[in-house]
């Protein structure tokens, strides 16, 4: 990856970050040292203090964003015309994609037990010609997985290329650390449902990083992630980032991540709890960003009526 392709990905992290709620990155002295060489930062100019990278935290959110170089953008900026392909983050401008997802699939499961429905209901989203035209050429779908009787149902965003190596929805490093909360909750992995609000991965021209679901995306693969969650019927739906509380709430392109977790919703009369995407502690791994998701996770479990220990509403104070 040459500095052009590594500089544009670190900025589209920054806004995903940005969208799940982070508002402050802070890098070590030695960190800060190579992006400046990197980036070509004279020996003899102090960079600005008002980055949004800072190598020391401060009392307060840093709001501004960074330019990228100039040469990184014209770089970028001929690629992306070359590609034809424009999108913002839940919203589409690309007029062919906006006709493709125009349509919703529309289909009535079968009669019979939930194991049943669902395999019949996999098969529909693995044979729908649209949510495969998307896919790469090493790609594939990722359904959920999980327990069909579970009180709890785990939503994310969509696979990304770890999920896609797996075969499996949450099949990364994300996923790993969503096993551990699951199981610091006093559930088994296999015990719970867990999915994504798309089970293909955003498709775009670019050779890395990845992007977050469209509007007209998320729409269209809605009534798959409903009838999961009819088939499983769990008592509560736990809605993981900004993507996942789009499709179970709807799109509002003011609403905030940091606005709307911790307090409860409903889908369809069924329990919605908003927190974190577990690639937000990833990239946050302070205590203060951990007590907010477990603090959740300590109403999901009060809401299904499992048992709090003294040691687990201790976690991370």
């Amino acid at each position: 990856m040459n500095l052009p392709e590594a500089t544009f990905a670190v900025l589209e992290e920054l806004k995903r970050m940005r969208e799940e709620g982070l508002r402050e990155v802070y890098l070590d002295d030695d960190t800060m040292e190579g992006l400046e060489k990197a980036l070509g930062w004279p020996d003899n100019i102090t960079p600005p203090q008002d980055a949004l990278v800072s190598s020391k935290p401060v009392p307060t959110a840093v709001h501004q964003e960074v330019d990228p170089p100039k040469k990184v953008i014209s770089e970028f900026q001929a690629k992306e015309k070359s590609n034809k392909t424009i999108t913002a983050i839940g919203v589409d401008v690309t007029p062919e994609n906006a006709v493709k997802f125009s349509s919703p699939p529309n289909f009535i499961i079968p009669d019979g037990d939930k194991r049943s429905k669902w395999e019949w209901l996999e098969q529909e989203a693995r044979n729908c010609t649209v949510s495969n035209s998307e896919l790469d050429p090493s790609g594939q779908i990722i359904f959920g997985r999980g327990d069909l009787d579970s009180e709890l149902f785990f939503c994310g965003e969509a696979p990304n290329e770890e999920d896609e190596k797996s075969g499996l929805a949450f099949g990364g490093p994300a996923g790993e650390l969503l096993g551990k909360i699951i199981e610091a909750m006093g559930f088994p992995i296999p015990s719970v449902y867990i999915s994504n609000i798309l089970h293909w991965k955003p498709k775009h021209e670019l050779s890395f990083g990845h992007r977050p679901p469209t509007q007209s995306e998320i729409n269209f693969a809605m009534p798959f992630l409903k009838a999961q969650v009819e088939i499983v019927k769990p008592k509560v739906i736990i809605a993981l980032g900004k993507s996942a509380t789009d499709g179970f709430l709807g799109f509002d392109s003011k609403r905030r991540l940091g606005d709307v977790r911790g307090n409860w919703s409903e889908y369809n009369g069924t329990p919605l709890m908003v927190t974190y995407h577990p690639s937000y502690l990833l990239h946050n791994p302070s205590k203060a960003g951990k007590r907010k998701v477990w603090e959740d996770m300590l109403k999901v479990m009060e809401r299904v009526g499992a048992n709090i220990s003294e040691k687990q509403l201790g976690f991370f104070q």
